[in-house]
């Protein structure tokens, strides 16, 4: 079996989208001689995603996987039947790499986005998911069959329907995409790779206007009495009309809040009496997560925003950082086993666009010399 063959095998078996023919090569490969080594890195790799405790339940982790095995195959229904004895080996190996890490302690735990789902969804009112094709045109209706906004291309633009109480959609856009949606009271939102925005279809008269962020968006608030509120993990952040960026991506250590115009507040709900922090425009709120405290600094308006035009602009940043802005944007993932790499501080203006990510990488790698590969699944390892 290929080297890049067999990497897409175990990424597809750690991302729960491996098919019943792939599960069988795989199983075949494990029992080649010095494979199993490769494989324990991989799913070294995978577990350190959710490591959340500094101690495993070994038996919990023993049951999941098995039901993990067995979800496998029962997502496929064929008519042969396969003995879950065939796959021990993999159950073995898994749970070995399970004990390594409760000798290491991991920390901070390694972010691996592996999303092969590629479509932006609109989650309605009752659950239902419409799916949104960024070259169609489409109206978007309600449970009840009622026409609440319409999509053109990437964007959505939501009706002032007759609605009396607060009905939500959730917009959720994937690794690798933009997409914005005018809200029903003129406010416009543009969405980055990796955000979902959970909001109302009708913002109802002399209430707060109040919408949910996981992620990264620009907001250009329609003046209005009501005050619009952002909800980004346990921060709020007030506004009456104005426009400013919020990035919220939960695997970030801090929550940033640049003011573009107009003015913001922020305050923290999860603190009892908390002063609320009333930022200038030109400014960012910079919440640190960790610490529980929040700094307010000058902003670089430019660079902050340059996401919207498809660009990534970096000014002195550590590369540890680097990697989870180009996983968002391309949609890939990056293993980094050259950890001297992290700390170096770089400078660069990338078009995501235009350049893939392959160009990126070369690019960087001009400027500190290192080797890597990528595998047919967008699987790129630095070493």
């Amino acid at each position: 079996m290929k080297p890049n063959h067999s990497d897409s095998l175990i990424v597809k078996y750690v991302n729960h989208s491996i098919t019943q023919d792939e599960l069988d090569e795989l199983v075949f490969w494990l029992e080649q001689p010095g494979n199993k080594e490769t494989f324990q890195e991989y799913v070294k790799i995978n577990y350190s995603i959710d490591f959340k405790l500094s101690t495993y339940n070994t038996e919990e982790v023993k049951r999941l996987l098995l039901n993990k095995i067995q979800k496998d195959k029962r997502q496929y229904r064929r008519k042969r039947v396969l003995s879950i004895a065939k796959y021990a080996a993999i159950l073995v190996i898994a749970l070995g790499v399970v004990f390594l890490f409760q000798k290491e302690k991991l920390t901070p735990p390694i972010t691996v986005p592996l999303q092969t789902d590629q479509t932006i969804t609109l989650e309605l009112e009752n659950g239902r998911s419409v799916i949104l094709k960024e070259e169609e045109t489409q109206d978007i209706v309600s449970e009840k069959g009622e026409v609440i906004g319409k999509q053109i291309k990437q964007g959505i633009q939501y009706e002032d329907t007759e609605l009396s109480e607060l009905v939500y959609n959730t917009l959720k856009v994937p690794y690798g995409k933009r997409f914005q949606v005018t809200l029903s009271d003129g406010t416009r939102v543009f969405l980055n790779s990796g955000s979902s925005m959970k909001f109302p279809v009708k913002f109802i008269p002399n209430a707060d206007r109040k919408v949910f962020l996981s992620g990264e968006a620009f907001f250009e608030v329609t003046k209005n009495r009501d005050p619009f509120i952002v909800n980004a993990e346990s921060i709020n952040v007030k506004v009456l009309g104005t426009q400013f960026n919020v990035s919220a991506y939960v695997d970030d250590r801090s929550m940033n809040t640049v003011l573009v115009e107009g003015s913001v507040q922020l305050l923290d709900n999860n603190i009892e009496n908390a002063t609320a922090v009333l930022l200038q425009p030109e400014h960012e709120a910079i919440w640190d997560k960790v610490q529980k405290q929040m700094v307010v600094a000058k902003a670089d308006i430019p660079s902050t925003l340059a996401w919207m035009n498809g660009q990534l602009v970096f000014r002195a940043v550590p590369f540890k950082d680097i990697i989870k802005k180009l996983e968002r944007s391309y949609n890939c993932t990056i293993i980094n086993n050259n950890q001297s790499l992290n700390d170096e501080i770089f400078s660069a203006t990338f078009n995501v666009e235009k350049e893939n990510i392959e160009q990126v990488i070369n690019y960087i790698s001009k400027n500190s010399p290192y080797h890597f590969t990528i595998s047919e699944n967008n699987v790129i390892t630095i070493n």
